[in-house]
């Protein structure tokens, strides 16, 4: 409930920054940070004031990787899509031109996550530029488990548990049990 509360109002004092201070356009991007898990659906929050005409500005979005990659753009309206990593999977949240710049991103992936950069280009006049970062974790792999040495009493074992996929990389840790209790108790921590 206290992050549902701080988002609203981060975003009522950023659209009361932009409605006191009218005479240059501001790019809005609540969240500068943002985590989401693989495979589910991500918006990408930004929007501006504009200070001219909307229908005649061109709205960017890009993947900065080694190099920048167009994910969506609009102009006048039209959108182009860019990448083919991107293909299918992401859109604008409302129909353009608007203010509202906000994308999303359906089925996220691992190598998703990065840098983006979101610019407006206004015609005879200052372009506008934002950025955040966003983070798709993925649950771990079912570990796979080894033994090293023979289970004899007085003697010493190894144990060693590793997961194929996971981000963050998951760590395993192994607590000893009663003798009577059969089996290993695993667990997961980030």
């Amino acid at each position: 409930m206290e992050i549902a509360t701080s988002r609203k109002l981060g975003t009522l004092l950023s659209l009361m920054f932009l409605w006191i201070f009218p005479g240059d356009a501001q790019m809005v991007l609540p969240r500068k940070r943002i985590e989401v898990i693989n495979g589910q659906m991500v918006v990408l929050q930004a929007w501006y004031a504009p200070t001219s005409d909307i229908n005649r500005n061109t709205i960017i979005w890009n993947f900065m990787s080694n190099a920048s990659t167009l994910i969506i753009s609009n102009t006048a309206g039209v959108p182009s899509h860019g990448s083919p990593q991107f293909m299918k999977r992401v859109g604008f949240t409302e129909a353009m031109p608007n203010s509202n710049l906000s994308i999303f991103i359906n089925n996220t992936r691992e190598s998703d996550s990065g840098r983006y950069l979101c610019q407006v280009i206004i015609p005879e006049a200052t372009a506008l530029t934002g950025e955040l970062t966003l983070n798709v974790k993925v649950p771990p792999s079912p570990p796979v488990c080894t033994m090293v040495g023979k289970p004899v009493l007085k003697g010493n074992v190894t144990f060693s548990c590793k997961s194929k996929a996971g981000k963050p990389v998951p760590l395993y840790r192994w607590t000893k049990t009663s003798p009577r209790v059969r089996g290993l108790l695993l667990s997961y921590a980030e």
